[in-house]
């Protein structure tokens, strides 16, 4: 049963992801062709600098706050408090960059930025992460994905129509874009707060609600996480800063844009996360390791095989969608984008290792890991970015540099903590299924691709090529998996079970549709 309700809210989340990733894709685009490379990555610039910012704000208490409210009901007061370390946070550095900042720390920090549009782009950043996330983890942990997906979905389109008006009334400026985020995310959370009691009141007859001392079980869940934010600050803001001072605006764009698209190959996993993490919580705290070690594995290998499946089949086309969606203003960011369609395949593992240390509070692991990663991606962002005629010289790869750092040092120290999680748990290692994905997946991909342009006669369009080579490509898919199912993290019973499921209720389909047709009778 409990497994049925975790598929179910899989599936649903997968559902609502996939319209709402759409949505947000278009929306994406629109923004990146309305507004051309240096605007788009002006905009890319300034809301990627608040994500770092956000982490250093954050210092782990998202984390705990969901692990806690997943592991038993939480009262009121408890989800309150939350709200109100929300509040000062987003009030006190309003207030230092809107009144102490000097204006001359203003355009050192964000590049010659008006500090109107920074505090706009501030305030856009934490509505949409910051107060959007902790609605929805309070959803999550009461396992009411149908309502928040519900609502996130609503937010998207209505992003998209908004910004296709402002385009229409010719004012489609960083300052409305910015304003529009802060409101429709401010107003989701209203709503959503409103007319969902996401938190439970204490009744003395409960066994399950105990009332504890808040600031102390944060204090020792966060107290690791307050260097490892500090970090993770500098090592968020530096990749956007120094892309912006060493490549500008247009490579910043083009990073962007890959980042964009990849976030495709992104949409299964942020489907299961937090599902993910509400069960994991639970059966840990419950004492339940075989549920664990279960869930762990075969998360980490669907979602390693999705991964790779997707980044195999778009890499060879990355000049040609960049030209057909974008225009050939940003043809120049080719490399960067392909490059990009492989960061997805271990960022989904990534966050299922992460996912998994968090909640289970194995938090010191996750921390040491992380600083000594990210201190040196640090310097290596600097390496491929600065030019060679610099102080330090670098390579001066510009955005295609800050992919394949990125790339490379995810890899390593993703396979870092999934050994450790494994000499924990005293688990085999698993790894032998990532280059078997991966590079079964990229070779088909490339095979595909080159028989649908060898099998163009010269009028075939674009999409028409793309879904020749998909075709091509899916069937070479289907024949992995079948030759290989343990690769998705499935038996071969598995496999026979479920095509036997849905080829019955195809044909189940099929027949009542048959039998009431008016020759039928």
């Amino acid at each position: 049963m409990l497994m049925s309700s975790i598929r179910w809210r899989f599936a649903f989340t997968i559902g609502s992801n996939l319209i709402r990733g759409s949505i947000s894709f278009i929306t994406g685009i629109l923004l990146a062709r309305y507004l051309g490379p240096a605007s788009y990555g002006n905009m890319a610039f300034l809301l990627g600098t608040f994500l770092g910012i956000r982490q250093l704000l954050d210092m782990g208490s998202s984390s705990a706050f969901f692990t806690f409210l997943s592991q038993k009901p939480r009262s009121r007061r408890f989800v309150m408090s939350y709200f109100a370390w929300l509040a000062a946070q987003f009030l006190i550095t309003l207030g230092v960059i809107g009144l102490l900042f000097p204006s001359r720390w203003i355009a050192t920090i964000w590049h010659g930025e008006q500090r109107g549009l920074v505090l706009l782009a501030f305030t856009a950043a934490f509505m949409q992460n910051s107060i959007w996330p902790v609605i929805q983890q309070a959803g999550e942990s009461q396992r009411q994905t149908v309502w928040v997906q519900g609502i996130s979905t609503v937010v998207a389109g209505v992003h998209l129509s908004v910004v296709i008006l402002l385009r229409k009334f010719g004012i489609l400026q960083l300052y409305a874009i910015f304003a529009a985020i802060s409101l429709e995310y401010f107003l989701a959370a209203v709503v959503a707060q409103k007319w969902h009691n996401y938190a439970k009141e204490e009744t003395s007859g409960s066994p399950h609600i105990t009332s504890e001392p808040l600031f102390g079980k944060y204090l020792n869940y966060c107290s690791p996480l307050i260097l490892y934010s500090c970090i993770g600050f500098a090592y968020n803001f530096a990749d956007r800063w120094l892309l912006q001072k060493y490549g500008g605006d247009v490579e910043q764009a083009y990073y962007a844009v890959g980042s964009q698209f990849s976030a495709i190959a992104l949409i299964a996993t942020s489907s299961i996360l937090r599902i993910f993490w509400k069960e994991i919580a639970e059966a840990h705290h419950l004492a339940d390791h075989a549920r664990t070690k279960t869930l762990y594995q075969k998360v980490s290998r669907h979602l390693f095989f999705g991964g790779a499946m997707i980044a195999g089949f778009f890499m060879p086309w990355a000049e040609d969608l960049l030209r057909l969606v974008l225009g050939a203003s940003y043809v120049g960011g080719t490399t960067t984008m392909a490059i990009m369609f492989l960061y997805p395949v271990h960022q989904s593992m990534g966050q299922i290792v992460s996912t998994m240390l968090f909640a289970t509070e194995r938090v010191s692991l996750q921390v040491t890991t992380g600083i000594i990663f990210m201190i040196a991606s640090m310097g290596a962002t600097y390496l491929v970015l600065a030019p060679g005629n610099a102080v330090i010289p670098g390579l001066g790869l510009a955005s295609m540099g800050l992919a394949i750092k990125m790339i490379m040092l995810q890899l390593i120290q993703v396979n870092v903590l999934a050994y450790m999680i494994a000499r924990i748990w005293k688990w085999p290692f698993d790894w032998v299924h990532q280059p078997a994905s991966l590079l079964g997946c990229l070779g088909s991909g490339w095979i595909a691709h080159a028989a649908a342009m060898r099998m163009d006669i010269g009028a075939t369009s674009l999409p028409g090529l793309m879904g020749l080579g998909g075709g091509i490509y899916l069937l070479m898919m289907a024949t992995f998996v079948c030759a290989m199912p343990w690769l998705a993290g499935l038996t071969r019973d598995d496999l026979i079970s479920n095509v036997t499921n849905i080829w019955g209720k195809a044909g189940c389909r099929w027949k009542m549709g048959w039998s009431n047709t008016p020759d039928s009778k």
